[in-house]
């Protein structure tokens, strides 16, 4: 697991030599995208770190702790196994809120990746109160527009099909960030728990 301190570490080595971003990122093989995540607070691999240490001339084992990075991949794994649990939203209603919740709650306390694991449960939360309100809202709206009840549910269906894609689309790139040991996944979701 990667110390604290990181990413302040890195920002002040980079600008004590007189480098850019950009010219780190050049001099050090590593995307430029990446360079600003790690300076954000980035949990980067371990062979990216020994790469910025190198370059930077920084101590590589300052901010390694090999007994915490078992527990650091573990909170990963959970994390990915909660997020891909939501897909089971296509078979049983509202399994992408009490089956992620469940897997959080029944493995040990999760320290490192909390707050990401909030995150997802909180995005479901958000997405199946935005569903049910466009589900019924689709309904109410086109019943106003054909003037007869009934006539709206295709409407309400396709709309629903469209909150099912985006949440699928949504938890497809979070789980590629999770894969990628991005902290920062669901950058625009409040953490509720």
């Amino acid at each position: 697991m990667i110390i604290g301190g990181l990413a302040s570490k890195v920002k002040e080595a980079r600008t004590a030599k007189g480098l850019s971003q950009d010219a780190l990122a050049d001099t050090s093989n590593i995307s430029l995208r990446t360079i600003q995540r790690i300076e954000k607070g980035l949990i980067p691999r371990t062979s990216t770190l020994k790469i910025l240490c190198d370059v930077l001339e920084l101590d590589f084992n300052e901010f390694v702790n090999p007994s915490q990075e078992v527990d650091i991949r573990w909170e990963i794994q959970i994390i990915k196994r909660m997020n891909l649990s939501i897909l089971l939203l296509l078979i049983i209603p509202f399994a992408n809120l009490i089956v992620p919740f469940l897997i959080w709650k029944l493995s040990k306390k999760l320290a490192t990746l909390k707050s990401n694991a909030g995150k997802v449960i909180s995005f479901q939360i958000i997405w199946t109160l935005s569903s049910i309100f466009i589900f019924f809202g689709s309904v109410f709206i086109s019943n106003l527009i054909s003037g007869t009840a009934g006539d709206g549910h295709y409407w309400a269906f396709i709309a629903l099909i469209i909150c099912l894609i985006w949440n699928i689309s949504v938890v497809s790139k979070s789980t590629r960030h999770i894969v990628d040991e991005d902290a920062d996944f669901l950058p625009k979701t409040p953490d509720f728990f």
